[in-house]
């Protein structure tokens, strides 16, 4: 199916897809949120297919998009989302798995405090991630309504994709968490899938490089590989964590220690220990840079009628 203003193809099924995903944000309800995956291996084409799907949402809901709703920094992202509504962002990481693990479980921790924060500011959210068991299973399984896996056909014909509905993620992630095991062709849809378009290539005859600055997210991504590592002392991840569990007890408050423990990945041995610092009752003090009203008391995955049409 011919798409957008750049007239690229996308998949039909696909299309419908992401037409019943609309329908999150323009329904009468409760607010809801669009979370969508992109996974697989360096230089397969996650940011590229992530891009053409956001310009796709972007013409659809008359929102903005370009290189500047990409984000390498998951802080950034947070501030981002925090001080507006209704935006489209692409979280795009840079190989979690080849950098510092201080900083992937960071960055893993920080993207679980945005997801939960910004539920229900109808953001349009897409993760790239090259491999979908670094990062957890409310990541992954609880907050995304699909995960794409993008690959080469016999490491050679790049620019495929698999689509894994919403109801197969749990299974997905647990085959690999207790199995090692990446099950995509279990999982996969038969009807959704196939091919996706190089929008980025400037040599593309419907490349989309005039409203999307492909240099500067280049630059922006150099710039945010070269930053990490800079700051992985103990007192910040101590400060990150007690902030974290202030916002996330005000947001709701008859949440747990253990289920604090389960959303910051740590036991909750280490929440009690946080809540009895100094540190914990002087933050508490501080109005937290969070003004997002949100009362975490709705489902946090109302997937109802994408669930419904989940049938192959």
């Amino acid at each position: 199916m011919i798409v957008t203003k750049y007239q690229y193809p996308l998949e039909k099924n696909l299309i419908k897809k992401f037409e019943l995903m609309l329908k999150r944000l323009q329904g009468d309800g409760a607010k809801k949120d669009v979370v969508v995956g992109f996974e697989g291996g360096e230089g397969e084409g996650k940011t590229t297919f992530s891009i053409a799907a956001a310009i796709w949402f972007a013409e659809k809901t008359g929102r903005e998009f370009n290189h500047t709703n990409v984000f390498f920094d998951v802080n950034k992202m947070i501030e981002f989302a925090v001080n507006s509504e209704k935006q489209i962002m692409i979280y795009d990481e840079p190989a979690l798995q080849a950098l510092s693990t201080d900083w992937a479980s960071s960055e893993v921790k920080n993207l679980t405090r945005l997801l939960m924060m910004a539920r229900k500011k109808q953001h349009i959210i897409f993760i790239n991630m090259t491999k979908f068991y670094k990062f957890n299973e409310y990541i992954v399984v609880d907050r995304s309504l699909a995960l794409i896996h993008v690959y080469s056909r016999k490491n050679i014909q790049s620019g495929h994709f698999q689509y894994i509905r919403k109801k197969h993620l749990e299974n997905l992630w647990r085959d690999y968490r207790f199995s090692k095991r990446r099950n995509y062709k279990k999982y996969a849809s038969k009807s959704i899938r196939g091919t996706f378009p190089d929008i980025l290539n400037p040599k593309y005859k419907n490349n989309v490089c005039s409203g999307f600055d492909v240099l500067a997210y280049e630059k922006e991504k150099d710039n945010a590989i070269s930053m990490i590592g800079k700051e992985t002392k103990r007192d910040k991840k101590s400060e990150w964590r007690i902030s974290s569990i202030i916002e996330l007890k005000k947001m709701n408050p008859n949440i747990t220690q253990k289920e604090l423990g389960k959303v910051l990945g740590c036991s909750f041995r280490t929440i009690q220990r946080d809540m009895d610092t100094p540190m914990y009752v002087t933050l508490n003090k501080t109005p937290l840079n969070n003004n997002m009203g949100i009362k975490d008391d709705d489902d946090p995955q109302p997937t109802e009628e994408i669930e419904k049409n989940e049938d192959d």
